[in-house]
């Protein structure tokens, strides 16, 4: 099992044709008429007016975040769970923390398997060998980096480094959903299809666009805590072939997760 496919299901928890549609008005976020301001750039769910893109954001962030003051209050998750490659099945913990911290434990057949973020660094240990904890390379850390934003990225609409587009309204797996594009400055576009009804995550396809590789991810089998909608199924995809599938099983929200966790051993 690669570190590669370790990080398409690292995505999950925690996507190309350029449409003429997207000019159309309502399909961007409206700026405001002053600049923007670092305060707003670092609102995770601002006021964000009139429009159809404003509009279906404005829902999701109520619908699958429970609202503004809701994941004001929220800091870390805990969630632990099994995931499932073809090969062999995995015992999972996960930790993440606000702004951009994780880290994640696999376990099997007596081998642990750590992966993290510290805010700064991207760090890989196998605790049970005689090896130090090493930094991850250049291609590892900025797909590992990437997962590790804390939600998603449609929160932070107005964060700099990030353009939010709608593109279109389509049927996946049974359902009709938004199709919203978030396309950041580290190379990377994504693709997110929520739910016309419910508003939630339905399925999510990221396009590394310096390689020109795509993976996408399954979201299934929903449950509320703290009044955040977590998906209990995650299925990852590479170029449309099954790569892993996660079932969480506990999760525990602000219980408790501390920066110190995410350190690198020395």
């Amino acid at each position: 099992m690669t570190f590669y496919r370790l990080s398409l299901f690292l995505f999950g928890i925690f996507s190309v044709w350029h449409v003429s549609a997207a000019s159309r008005a309502g399909d961007r976020l409206l700026l405001p008429e002053t600049s923007i301001s670092a305060s707003l750039r670092q609102t995770p769910m601002p006021e964000l007016g009139d429009g159809r893109l404003a509009r279906i954001l404005s829902r999701y962030y109520q619908e699958a975040l429970g609202g503004p003051d809701n994941w004001n209050s929220i800091s870390s998750f805990k969630m632990s769970g099994t995931i499932r490659f073809k090969e062999d099945d995995f015992s999972l913990n996960a930790l993440q923390r606000k702004p951009n911290l994780i880290k994640m434990t696999l376990r099997h057949d007596r081998r642990d398997l750590v992966l993290a973020y510290d805010g700064t660094n991207a760090w890989k240990h196998a605790p049970r060998s005689e090896k130090a904890a090493t930094l991850m390379g250049e291609d590892e850390a900025r797909r590992f980096i990437l997962s590790a934003q804390f939600g998603n990225y449609l929160l932070f609409p107005y964060a700099e480094g990030k353009d939010i587009v709608y593109i279109d309204t389509v049927p996946i797996e049974g359902k009709i959903c938004h199709q919203i594009r978030v396309t950041l400055d580290s190379g990377f576009q994504l693709d997110y299809y929520i739910d016309i009804r419910t508003f939630l995550e339905i399925k999510v396809e990221n396009k590394d666009l310096h390689n020109n590789t795509t993976n996408s991810i399954l979201y299934s089998d929903y449950t509320r805590e703290h009044d955040v909608a977590i998906a209990r199924r995650i299925e990852s995809f590479e170029n449309g072939q099954p790569v892993s599938t996660i079932l969480l099983e506990d999760i525990k929200i602000n219980a408790g997760v501390i920066p110190w966790m995410f350190t690198m051993p020395r």
